[in-house]
């Protein structure tokens, strides 16, 4: 059953052909200058235990500290050729996002959930507290 083994927040990500996905400067918590305010920031996922060779649907969405919906991505995952001599269960794909001057209207505990054909895979919290309170 898929799963997300990996959720990270970064600054910045960077998926380079060949090598992969990296994560510059990882945050425990995002802390814009202001808020309300703009912020941007990356967010790294790797689900793994997938069959790679049929296309799924990915939902990554990011909820408010009164978990309304405040952000929300949605796609087909890409058909990936298997190479891998890995178990079924370690294989997978990496998925990078930048998301860019995003609108934080209050501090809090926000949460993201990832799902995959509409069966959630994996959540993290992560808390956003402006520098200017």
């Amino acid at each position: 059953m898929a799963k997300a083994s990996n959720i990270i927040f970064c600054l910045k990500s960077s998926n380079v052909e060949g090598i992969g996905v990296s994560a510059n400067t990882i945050l425990t918590a995002l802390n814009p200058e202001y808020i309300p305010g703009l912020f941007s920031f990356s967010i790294i996922v790797t689900i793994v235990d997938l069959n790679c060779s049929v296309e799924h649907n990915c939902t990554i969405e990011l909820f408010d500290p009164s978990n309304m919906s405040f952000i929300k991505m949605e796609g087909p995952v890409p058909i990936l050729e298997d190479k891998s001599n890995l178990p079924d269960e370690y294989k997978g794909f990496n998925l990078a996002m930048d998301l860019n001057n995003v609108d934080f209207k209050r501090s809090g505990l926000y949460n993201l959930k990832i799902t995959i054909d509409g069966t959630e895979v994996g959540e993290k919290e992560i808390f956003v507290k402006g520098k200017n309170e």
